[in-house]
């Protein structure tokens, strides 16, 4: 079963009241299952129709077109994704969608000619981009009261220039199909690697894993955005807040989804935070580089 929580507005106004009462609703739910919907999140309606609208127009361009705006590891992978492009990373084949990557870059690599460029069709996602930062922030801020950490405990793992990320995506009907894809869905099994997810969709599609094994759907919630943990607050809280595996399965008609996606800055060792660990709970998990590893395994699935 999937929960539901009414938060306190937009989260630029949150008090440290709000967000200890967020730390209290979000605890439970992300140490048993690392997911749920957020309801009352401050992102007005008609600017995520907006973001559709935008994402739909790029969609509808011919592949020569789309093709100028490729992601590649000198545009820091901001860009389009063609379909198949994107290796599985769990079977031999590729996965069946479109996607187009929004956000912030790192001065730690060399930048792209022009980010405006990339950026450049898309006005209402760099907008919605900016509202999902706020959110995430106070998201993890909570994640952090929960843990028993001050609230401000992650900002020195964003405060030199994190590198969030809005996705849009496109899944056609047609797309396994045109992939030659045989996994039977049309986005393989994984957890992000990012610090959590924020997602909408037009249509069903996105299925996630819970506690007991099970693959529950995830419906369409008008005026709710659905949240999941990705690696590292897993990883910071040594495997306290748990990480939601998720996957697409085979859509039947057109679907598209928003994506955004709260990173830490470029070249932070993720790993379990001291203050959560000891002799009797040692460290869970090993160090996960979000610089030259995470650009490693961006390079391994995109091939260029």
């Amino acid at each position: 079963m999937i929960s539901h929580m009414q938060l306190p507005g937009h989260a630029a106004g949150w008090t440290s009241k709000d967000r200890a009462a967020v730390a209290a609703g979000l605890g439970g739910r992300f140490r048993l299952q690392g997911f749920l919907f957020v309801h009352n999140h401050g992102v007005r309606a008609e600017l995520i129709k907006d973001v559709y609208e935008e994402t739909r127009r790029f969609y509808q361009l011919s592949p020569t077109e789309k093709s100028r705006y490729d992601a590649t590891e000198q545009s820091q992978f901001l860009g389009y994704r063609g379909l198949g492009r994107e290796r599985s990373r769990t079977h031999s084949g590729t996965e069946a969608c479109e996607q187009y990557r929004v956000g912030n870059t790192t001065d730690e690599l060399p930048p792209p000619a022009s980010v405006d460029f990339y950026h450049a069709p898309f006005p209402k996602s760099l907008e919605l981009f900016g509202h999902l930062t706020r959110l995430g922030d106070g998201i993890l801020a909570a994640c952090a009261l929960d843990l028993g950490l001050e609230e401000d405990s992650f900002t020195p793992y964003l405060a030199g220039g994190p590198l969030h990320r809005l996705g849009l995506n496109h899944y056609g009907a047609s797309h396994l199909t045109d992939t030659g894809a045989t996994a039977g869905y049309a986005m393989s099994p994984h957890i992000d690697l990012s610090v959590l997810t924020i997602l909408d969709q037009d249509e069903p599609g996105l299925e996630v894993r819970d506690a007991d094994g099970q693959w529950l759907q995830v419906p369409t919630v008008p005026g709710a955005l659905f949240l999941f943990l990705g690696d590292y607050v897993q990883r910071w809280s040594n495997g306290r807040h748990r990480a939601a595996p998720h996957r697409v399965r085979t859509v039947h008609r057109d679907r598209m989804s928003i994506q955004y996606k709260h990173r830490p800055d470029y070249g932070v060792a993720v790993r379990p935070l001291d203050a959560l660990t000891s002799p009797a709970d040692p460290p869970a998990y090993g160090p996960f580089n979000t610089g030259p590893e995470y650009v490693a395994v961006l390079k391994s699935i995109l091939g260029k």
